[in-house]
């Protein structure tokens, strides 16, 4: 046999070996129920052709939830009744609270396909994957939690779940409603952008700087955070400050986020209390609970919930620049997201918590 025919027969069992393989559509055809998917990270991940359970870890929950309803096997929170009026029974009903910083016996014992993980994607966090996925012996699939980059997360998830019309849906409500707001913001005047305290804790005295993933909702919307020396904390967050700093930066809007609580009690204090009522902002009654049902609006949790919240805002404050019918566009995030068939005055009421101190 000539050089020439080892050459073709070699370059033959090439082409046949990488045909079954896999095809254009990641499937192997050598084993038609395993598929390879390429994650946000570039891995290729072998998975089942159909997935059946998936475990979701926190920062995926509402991506997941927007597409999918059925299919975790945990939970990654733990729901209040308000947030489960929201929310499908089939995405929470006897399905355990599980989270990805907890037990790995728990994990293997739910018997997921997949387990979901959505992260800022450093080499560390890559590399995190990799031990979680041999140690366990279960894929491990990376997505990115971005908020800047929601339009490419959906439609990369909608291609792992195979709910590619309703990412569709999803990517067309951020298109056609978040884009535009975000060109017009950024051109307003940095005179006349508004200066913001976000008030948190159970009395206001707790807040999120620049630069935490907290408050990023308020430089997004063109606000300006007035807590710029406050130092940035990992986790929850939630930095200390004194009444006194707040009166000597002095606010334009006071954001209050109350715990998620319906009791509002933070609010109540800020506009009822003597202590509070010499600030700008309560003078000119520019202090707004932000809305937390089924999640807080600007953050807790940083997920999707916080693409009404930047509506919300926006128009909130710069509602000649932005002018949109807020109770509307809820109506269609709270179908589209939460798939949650909302009335116009549900949706008033939600979307403006804001009520009478006597």
């Amino acid at each position: 046999m000539t050089i020439k025919k080892h050459i073709l027969i070699f370059l033959i069992g090439c082409l046949a070996f990488s045909s079954c393989v896999s095809n254009n559509r990641g499937v192997r055809s050598d084993n038609p129920e395993i598929r390879i998917f390429t994650d946000m990270a570039g891995r290729d991940v072998e998975i089942p052709a159909e997935l059946e359970k998936i475990f979701i870890d926190r920062h995926s929950t509402l991506m997941f939830y927007s597409l999918d309803t059925v299919r975790n096997v945990n939970v990654g929170f733990r729901y209040s009744d308000t947030e489960k009026h929201f929310l499908k029974k089939s995405f929470y009903e006897d399905k355990p609270y599980v989270i990805e910083q907890g037990s790995h016996e728990e994990m293997v014992a739910l018997s997921p396909d997949i387990i979901l993980w959505s992260q800022k994607l450093t080499p560390d966090v890559i590399e995190k994957a990799e031990n979680l996925q041999q140690k366990l012996n279960i894929p491990v699939v990376l997505m990115d939690m971005d908020i800047h980059n929601y339009k490419a997360i959906m439609k990369k998830m909608g291609e792992l779940l195979g709910r590619e019309e309703q990412s569709e849906k999803v990517v067309e409500f951020i298109e056609r409603n978040i884009d535009p707001i975000q060109g017009k913001v950024s051109e307003i005047d940095d005179k006349d952008k508004k200066r913001i305290y976000y008030a948190e804790g159970m009395n206001g005295l707790a807040t999120d700087p620049q630069g935490s993933i907290h408050s990023l909702l308020i430089d997004l919307c063109g606000g300006v955070n007035i807590a710029e020396s406050v130092e940035v904390l990992p986790g929850k967050g939630m930095s200390n400050v004194s009444l006194e700093q707040i009166y000597a930066w002095n606010p334009e809007y006071i954001l209050v986020w109350s715990g998620n609580f319906d009791s509002m009690s933070s609010y109540k204090e800020i506009k009822g209390s003597d202590l509070w009522c010499n600030l700008d902002a309560v003078k000119s009654n520019n202090v707004y609970q932000v809305p937390w049902r089924p999640f807080g609006w600007i953050d807790r949790p940083p997920g999707m919930n916080r693409l009404i919240g930047y509506l919300w805002l926006s128009n909130l404050l710069y509602p000649e620049v932005v002018n949109i019918d807020i109770v509307e566009v809820s109506r269609e995030f709270f179908k589209t997201f939460y798939h949650y068939e909302m009335s116009a005055e549900e949706a008033k009421n939600i979307s403006n918590p804001q009520p009478e101190i006597v």
